[in-house]
């Protein structure tokens, strides 16, 4: 849960909203195929919940994804764009910074 206080008083951000907003811009962009699966081997070695994690520190945030991609597109302008897509996206809905996002390109799959 993420707390911010201004004028009108303190607003809750819940993980949940942060993750499924996330989700959604994610599965939008070019060449995206989808999420990766979390694999029982990435619950106990990796420590890693879902294909979505999002952390804080000094109340920024520090996004992490585990995305599929397309066969035959470029790689690396697909995790750019998604870098800058997810930034903008969560900056714009919940104006809170985002120090770093994490791409990673677990599987290529053919359409």
């Amino acid at each position: 849960m993420l707390y911010m206080e201004n004028h009108i008083g303190k607003i809750t951000i819940s993980d949940t909203y942060l993750r499924e907003l996330t989700e959604q811009t994610v599965t939008q962009c070019f060449g995206v195929a989808g999420l990766a699966e979390t694999r029982l081997t990435d619950l106990l070695f990796e420590h890693r919940r879902g294909p979505v994690e999002i952390t804080t520190k000094d109340q920024k945030l520090i996004v992490s994804v585990h995305v599929k991609v397309m066969y035959g597109v470029n790689i690396p302008a697909v995790v750019q764009s998604l870098m800058h897509k997810i930034e903008f996206v969560i900056e714009d809905a919940v104006r809170i910074p985002v120090a770093l996002v994490r791409v990673y390109v677990d599987e290529v799959v053919e359409p």
